[in-house]
């Protein structure tokens, strides 16, 4: 998770305290939600698809909140049940879009999860900024690694002109 996300969350939230009590409520119960879902499940191989779903709406909430309808998320997987994943790759892959795109009113980052075959699909519209973030890649680099050792399948990741695709297999 971005190290800028802390500090990017609270200073969400301090905006927030004049301005919505409710929100400012549910916004604490969600960050804490996250951060107890990285602390137990990120040493772990595999959770439940339903699970990492959760903590992925939840990630994003945060961010929702911050960019209103600048972004959006769209989320149509049936069968999540019968379904693993690495934990912690879906919201890297939100986090990646948010990071790497520009969002607007008029032109809203709009980051689609489904299913297709037997790999869940992240998909964004691209948007790339004017002037490129500092980026490493070691997230996508990490995620790639984690993913061929776990699973023994590649972690496919497609650039088109207009879309951003990374498709990860998921785990009986």
């Amino acid at each position: 998770m971005n190290p800028h996300f802390l500090f990017n969350s609270l200073n969400t939230l301090l905006s927030l305290v004049d301005e919505n009590s409710g929100k400012v409520e549910q916004y604490i119960i969600k960050l804490s939600s996250i951060y107890r879902y990285v602390t137990e499940n990120s040493p772990k191989d595999k959770v439940p698809l339903t699970l990492e779903l959760a903590f992925m709406s939840d990630f994003f909430y945060l961010y929702k909140i911050r960019d209103e309808e600048k972004i959006q998320l769209k989320v149509n997987v049936s069968g999540a049940e019968q379904y693993g994943i690495l934990p912690v790759s879906l919201q890297l892959l939100i986090e990646n879009a948010l990071k790497h795109n520009m969002a607007t009113r008029d032109n809203p980052l709009k980051i689609e999860v489904y299913i297709e075959e037997s790999y869940i699909i992240v998909k964004n519209n691209l948007q790339k900024m004017a002037s490129k973030p500092i980026s490493s890649q070691t997230g996508m680099k990490n995620l790639s690694q984690r993913v061929r050792l776990t699973t023994g399948k590649a972690l496919f990741v497609e650039e088109t002109s207009n879309e951003f695709i990374v498709k990860i297999p998921l785990m009986q």
